[in-house]
């Protein structure tokens, strides 16, 4: 249903309706009930980009998504199904707009397909928020630099404009509180099996490790860098027992919950049992820790109220609010995989 379709139907002109859809006051009030009651009638939907255009609010905000390269192939890049982590978050974000009143346009914010150039120069949508993974990616700082409103969650950095604000975990505090509900449960030989170490977020998980080793008088620390996915965590951890004919670790803090996935079922190739063996924690707290066996404990860096901060941060931007960076909570999820020795 269009503008012209109602205006046929209803012998009111497209000017008219126009003029009631846009709240103008030089129209009776039995004509704005008839034109409404007409709208609901023939579910008529005004055309955002028109409202845009005449300098009203569209209602709808993007959600600009980077996943980084592929599991698969590294020229590629990831696709939101490949990870719950991305899935999860979306689906919080789109539900927190639409209780607010907002409609939310998903994009991928790569080279490939519609760039954000695109995306906000047509004049569709608001603002935007930006999952960014963790990651500095080219595009992205392009994007924090533009004039555009955007809350860019889990940014490799802190940023803080007119028109952008990050919200953002300590990932050295992960790291740190990882390794500490491991220490406290009486481990000492704890390895840290990360994802890429060049990562910002994965150095930053990597120190607070170290640190809490060392606030605990621990002298040895133990990292093994590999990719962020349970595959690859398998083949690792597969392949370290194999060639040492045993496993050296009481406890392993992995660098998200796929890979602590990885692990499990690596050592249970081996008869090496979670968390009767071998303790483990993950890191992102995907819902899927819940129905793993053993449920896995996971470090949670985006707090439970995320989607809901992100998307009221990004509202109160539109309406010329000028907001502050944030931090995230970092929170530890205790479940089944560790074991107090």
């Amino acid at each position: 249903m269009n503008s012209k379709k109602l205006a046929e139907l209803t012998g009111f002109s497209r000017s008219t309706i126009s003029k009631v859809v846009n709240g103008y006051s030089d129209i009776s009030e039995e004509t704005r009930k008839k034109v409404l009651a007409a709208i609901e009638k023939y579910r008529y939907f005004p055309n955002k980009s028109a409202q845009k255009l005449a300098g009203k609010k569209s209602n709808i905000i993007g959600l600009l998504v980077y996943t980084g390269q592929s599991s698969d192939d590294d020229k590629k890049h990831k696709k939101i199904l490949e990870s719950l982590y991305y899935s999860e978050l979306i689906s919080k974000i789109v539900d927190a707009a639409g209780n607010r009143g907002y409609f939310v346009l998903v994009s991928y914010i790569d080279k490939n397909g519609a760039t954000w150039e695109e995306i906000f120069s047509n004049g569709v949508i608001d603002g935007a928020v930006v999952i960014t993974g963790g990651k500095g990616y080219k595009e992205i700082e392009l994007l924090v630099q533009s004039r555009n409103t955007i809350v860019l969650l889990d940014y490799e950095k802190d940023i803080e404009t007119v028109n952008a604000i990050s919200i953002n975990p300590s990932h050295f505090q992960g790291g740190y509180t990882a390794t500490k509900h491991l220490i406290e449960k009486g481990h000492r030989r704890i390895l840290h099996l990360t994802g890429e170490i060049r990562r910002k977020t994965s150095i930053e998980r990597a120190k607070g490790y170290k640190k809490c080793l060392r606030d605990y008088k621990i002298n040895e620390s133990h990292i093994i860098s590999g990719k962020f996915s349970k595959e690859n965590a398998f083949r690792i951890i597969d392949r370290y027992i194999e060639k040492n004919k045993k496993f050296d670790y009481t406890g392993v803090f992995a660098g998200n919950d796929y890979i602590a996935f990885g692990v499990i079922e690596a050592l249970k190739k081996h008869g090496i049992n979670v968390p009767q063996d071998v303790s483990v924690v993950g890191y992102d707290n995907m819902e899927l820790c819940n129905y793993s066996t053993p449920r896995i404990t996971s470090i949670n860096h985006l707090d439970k109220n995320i989607a809901e901060k992100a998307i009221d941060s990004l509202i109160k931007m539109i309406d010329g609010k000028r907001q502050r960076k944030k931090k995230s909570c970092i929170k530890i999820i205790e479940r089944e995989s560790v074991k107090n020795i």
